[in-house]
């Protein structure tokens, strides 16, 4: 009897080892996590000195609880140290979440990056660039900047890049503002020596892991195009921005809020300072993981999304439902995220990437992508070319769409870049995902049902910048049951204007202020029941630009 039960003991250790380790990841992988440290977020008014002396008395005063560094201090966000073989994780956070001053508390996590091993290092054709027909887009823009001359940026979350490479080193951005290895923040943005990027690890410039990866996700968000070296990224001519050892959480919220602040000071020096930064691009993750458990990565793309800054995210590279089992970030839910699965060269999902019907926004090219790498990343950084699969690169291809959309010609598309920064964001974005093509294998299991079609966008663009921006006049004037007037109208610009009715005499019966909407049908809703009857004057116009027209009250 014993032996049996012994039997079935040993069988069912050995049969199941999953459900142990999803039990308690952090004890059965403790590499996914960094032991003895803890992210706080404290609340505004808290001093940092207070809680960590109170973390300690509760404590007992036996783990030596003290900060580490400051991850972002605009945010208020630390990462603390601890003795865990002292204090156990669990009961820390279970003491941090009591005290009146730590608004958030988590543990500090270890993403991967999130590519799968290539078949075919010879394979040369970019036909994912067909699938999305980003030719066709390219007779329309090629990248660069926008029709207000600001320069587009996408900022990529890597562990380095070899930005040496002939087709990265022409488009890596640099702060012009900063004086390299001087020692002086000559930009006064918070941050010293800040001219090629920003490296949260080491605090610098510092160009981090210039290995394969970071190589191949830049060169498909922007290898340089048209000349006459190796291949083309999505975007020919986007800047794009190192952030450089990022590997940890804490590294991402701080590479995150270099973006921002970026962005923040483009936004309110008018471009004198800054960096116009459009989008970020993750091709990293958690998997299995809950967002509710890391509030603060989170939390940090409705910050981006503020100052105008989209964020790209890869989902898993397993077929499951990340509703169900989770994942970091593509279960986040911020508007300003947009998540990523993978699809083969026909545009069907593959088997092995992650779904989700709320949580994942769209599929892209992941199969086998010919793109930008290092060729002895460990020896002498050999530029070169091979393939990447994964949804490490069915992300970036969303993300340099997201940017050459940035600069159509289409004037108004992105007026409001700097005036209206989140609002224009969320208009890049949706327009994207509004023409996505169609395809059965993503309908049900991700919000658009489809993968990223370059030229719908670039179309679309088009149709609602010819049709809803022009001259002042009024489009469509109707007469509605009971005195009602719907006046359909365009205008040149998005300022405000007056719409005026007038009797035969001239004299002025009614005036209201309209602010005509980017990209919708503008309309006002007019009751002329209180006129008597005869014939009236209707007006809209702006200064001395004025279009009026007739009407009848019976």
């Amino acid at each position: 009897m014993i032996s049996r039960l012994l039997l079935f003991v040993t069988f069912f250790l050995t049969a199941f080892p999953g459900k142990a380790q999803q039990a308690n990841p952090a004890e059965n992988t403790p590499e996914i996590r960094r032991a003895g440290e803890m992210l706080i977020q404290l609340a505004p008014e808290a001093n940092l000195q207070k809680v960590l002396a109170d973390l300690n008395n509760l404590s007992s005063n036996t783990a030596g609880i003290s900060l580490k560094r400051i991850v972002s201090a605009k945010w208020h966000i630390h990462l603390i140290q601890f003795d865990e073989q002292a204090l156990p994780a669990e009961r820390l956070i279970t003491l941090a979440r009591k005290h009146p001053g730590i608004d958030i508390v988590q543990l500090n996590y270890k993403t991967q990056e999130r590519n799968t091993e290539p078949n075919d290092l010879e394979w040369w054709r970019q036909d994912n660039m067909t699938l999305i027909n980003a030719p066709k887009a390219w007779d329309a823009s090629t990248g660069g900047v926008t029709p207000a001359g600001d320069t587009i940026v996408a900022a990529v979350l890597e562990r380095g890049a070899l930005f040496s490479h002939p087709d990265l080193a022409p488009n890596r951005w640099y702060n012009w503002n900063e004086i390299p290895n001087d020692g002086i923040d000559n930009d006064d943005n918070g941050y010293i020596d800040d001219f090629g990027g920003w490296n949260p690890r080491t605090g610098s410039d510092d160009d981090g892991n210039q290995g394969v990866h970071g190589t191949q996700v830049n060169g498909i968000i922007g290898a340089a195009g048209n000349n006459l070296v190796g291949i083309s990224g999505v975007n020919w001519k986007v800047k794009l921005m190192n952030l450089a050892d990022v590997q940890w959480e804490d590294e991402i919220i701080t590479a995150y809020q270099y973006v921002a602040d970026m962005r923040l000071l483009y936004n309110q020096t008018n471009g004198d300072k800054g960096a116009f930064v459009v989008v970020t691009n993750a091709s990293l993750g958690l998997d299995g993981e809950r967002a509710e458990n890391h509030q603060l990565w989170c939390a940090m793309y409705d910050s981006l999304g503020k100052v105008g800054v989209l964020s790209v995210g890869a989902t898993a590279n397993s077929n499951v439902n990340v509703e169900v089992v989770g994942d970091m970030p593509t279960t986040c839910t911020s508007q300003y995220l947009v998540t990523v699965n993978n699809v083969d060269k026909t545009g069907e999902k593959v088997l092995s990437t992650g779904f989700g019907a709320t949580s994942i926004d769209l599929g892209a090219p992941g199969q086998e992508i010919y793109t930008t790498t290092n060729l002895s990343p460990n020896g002498t950084n050999t530029p070169g070319y091979g393939t990447i699969g994964g949804t490490s690169a069915a992300a970036p291809h969303v993300t340099g769409a997201l940017a050459l959309l940035y600069s159509m010609s289409c004037e108004n598309f992105t007026l409001d870049a700097l005036s209206a920064p989140a609002t224009c964001a969320l208009r890049v974005r949706e327009l994207m995902l509004d023409n996505v093509q169609p395809e059965p294998s993503e309908e049900g299991v991700t919000v658009t049902g489809g993968y990223l079609d370059l030229e719908r966008s670039v179309d679309a663009i088009r149709e609602l910048c010819n049709g809803l921006v022009g001259p002042l006049e009024f489009l469509n004037v109707r007469d509605l049951p009971g005195n009602q007037w719907r006046i359909e109208f365009q205008t040149p610009t998005f300022l405000p204007y007056k719409f005026r009715v007038f009797n035969m005499l001239g004299q002025q019966l009614y005036e209201r202020e309209v602010i005509p909407q980017q990209f919708a049908s503008n309309f006002i809703e007019y009751d002329a029941s209180d006129l008597p009857r005869g014939v009236y004057v209707m007006s809209i116009g702006r200064g001395k630009l004025i279009t009026s027209r007739k009407f009848p009250k019976f």
